[in-house]
């Protein structure tokens, strides 16, 4: 195929320019449903398989355990409705969010090890757990091959980490927040408020860096931050209102945040008087 430009001057020369020759490629056609739909049977395999493992330490042989389960699958179409939503069914995206749902049920799993009375140490111990098996769930998406013209998965692979972050600071902050004064609504509240903040604070200075090389849009990167916030929370909600409700887990989940454990049929908040020392004992 050539190429030619046309323009009138006016008799000062030709309208024609010099052809030029351009070589086109048609865009690589769409891989078949039947091997995609086998790729991704083979991820969640792969899922499953790191999820049983996790159900092998003794703390977990237990049949309440396995409750786990449903709220896994309501953050994974959660994530699925909501990245489709968001961004038009980007399939890397959507395999980025379900793998980190994985990360997220490790966190719950291995709760048992990761408890402690310092929250810089609960903080320490949960952000590797979340973003390593976060990301172990992600290999098989960036080892599998890639048709398209750009790849992206290793920018997800990075945001996964990034995503690993937000949540554990949302989730630590929140049991600080909410130490003296329990309540599920106010939890939730409180947890929604600390996940804006954190992809807040993240996203801080790639936007100082952009706006210094004067190409920041401020009002893509708020769009940024609250979808961020919004796929994030709504992956961790599930697992969070599971530890509200159900005794194995809301066991679990309050004595890893050092919180007072609440009635399990109340849903107002609950406060704690400070403790006196007189002299002789506690007032």
């Amino acid at each position: 195929m050539s190429a030619v430009s046309y323009a009138d001057l006016g008799g000062l020369g030709a309208r024609n320019g010099i052809p030029v020759a351009c070589m086109w490629e048609p865009p690589p056609p769409e891989p078949p449903q039947m091997p995609v739909a086998a790729a991704a049977g083979l991820k969640c395999l792969f899922w499953m398989v790191i999820l049983l493992t996790l159900f092998l330490p003794r703390q977990n042989r237990m049949p309440e355990a396995w409750w786990l389960g449903l709220p896994v699958l309501v953050s994974a179409l959660l994530g699925t409705a909501l990245v489709c939503l968001m961004t038009g069914k980007e399939w890397n995206l959507l395999q980025a969010a379900c793998s980190f749902v994985v990360g997220l049920a490790a966190v719950w799993l291995l709760m048992p090890f990761l408890v402690s009375h310092s929250r810089i140490v609960v903080f320490f111990k949960t952000l590797p757990v979340l973003a390593g098996f976060s990301l172990l769930a992600f290999v098989p998406t960036l080892l599998a091959q890639h048709s398209g013209f750009l790849d992206f998965r290793a920018y997800l692979a990075a945001l996964l980490a990034l995503a690993s972050l937000a949540a554990t600071v949302a989730l630590v902050f929140t049991g600080l927040s909410v130490r003296r004064c329990f309540g599920r609504v106010r939890g939730i509240v409180w947890l929604a408020v600390w996940t804006v903040l954190s992809w807040a604070a993240i996203a801080t200075p790639f936007a100082i860096v952009g706006s210094v090389n004067g190409g920041n849009d401020w009002g893509e990167g708020l769009l940024a931050i609250l979808s961020l916030s919004a796929i994030s929370l709504g992956l961790v909600l599930p697992l969070v209102l599971l530890s509200f409700f159900q005794p194995f887990y809301r066991d679990r989940f309050f004595g890893w945040l050092n919180l007072p454990q609440p009635d399990p049929t109340a849903g107002a908040a609950l406060y704690l008087p400070r403790m006196r020392w007189d002299g002789k004992a506690l007032t």
